[in-house]
């Protein structure tokens, strides 16, 4: 009878230093997701980025600054997928990308981006030392890879557009300024012609003359007896003035 008390006994105990272990693993367990849940604030920038194929990008994650924070881990994803992380006495390099941390701040540098790399990126900073642990997340910044090829073609064409548009508006110009400069020679040779009959017969031979020797030669001579028809018709009516006065 003692000694199946004494086991009864036995079995009670083992029963209770089972219960207070799972008590305490529940309480540790508690404490731990308090910890995990305590939030820090995290800003990054840029929250936009537009880069062509080939380009180099980077990306900042930073919390707010404490004296105390001794070490952080970063953590960056793209579209929800974990991409590198590192901590702040190791940097961390995975193919084009790269990541660094100076005191509260990360840096995620890609290389060589490519059109695949567009995305969604998000960093997460874990402050953990001191203890207890904090986390935050930034807002992200979405990155836009284009073709760069594309853009080039694009720009040549329409270089290539406005080159011609100038050329044109320049042999345009260059035809109006020689439809001027022919339209005044003939209204000067035609103001020559109507103010001296006389010389009709002179002109007459004069043009024959000019179709040997150049046309060169008759438009200077006809220039030279313009201006000194229109100098004596000046003198003229100078006289015609004094006359005027003096009567």
């Amino acid at each position: 009878m003692k000694l199946v008390l004494t086991a009864a006994k036995m079995n009670l105990n083992q029963d209770y230093l089972h219960l207070m272990w799972a008590l305490h693993c529940i309480q540790t367990l508690t404490q731990v997701t308090e910890v995990v849940t305590e939030k820090i604030k995290v800003f990054q920038t840029p929250p936009e980025i537009k880069a062509f194929e080939g380009d180099t990008i980077n990306m900042h994650c930073s919390c707010e600054q404490d004296k105390t924070i001794e070490s952080i881990r970063v953590d960056w994803t793209k579209d929800s997928m974990p991409l590198i992380g590192a901590t702040t006495m190791a940097s961390a390099h995975v193919n084009r990308s790269y990541s660094s941390i100076n005191e509260t701040t990360a840096k995620l540098t890609i290389e060589n981006i490519i059109r695949s790399d567009s995305g969604m990126y998000l960093c997460e900073i874990s402050v953990e030392i001191p203890a207890p642990v904090r986390k935050g997340q930034g807002n992200g910044t979405k990155l836009t890879v284009q073709v760069y090829h594309n853009y080039r073609h694009k720009l040549a064409a329409l270089a290539l557009l406005v080159i011609l548009g100038l050329a044109i508006l320049c042999y345009k110009q260059q035809r109006r300024r020689k439809r001027n400069a022919s339209l005044s020679v003939g209204d000067v040779a035609e103001v020559i012609n109507e103010e001296n009959p006389e010389n009709e017969g002179h002109e007459e031979g004069h043009e024959e003359s000019s179709s040997s020797r150049g046309s060169s030669h008759w438009l200077t001579s006809s220039l030279y007896e313009s201006f000194d028809y229109f100098t004596i018709k000046q003198e003229e009516n100078e006289e015609t003035c004094c006359n005027a006065s003096d009567s």
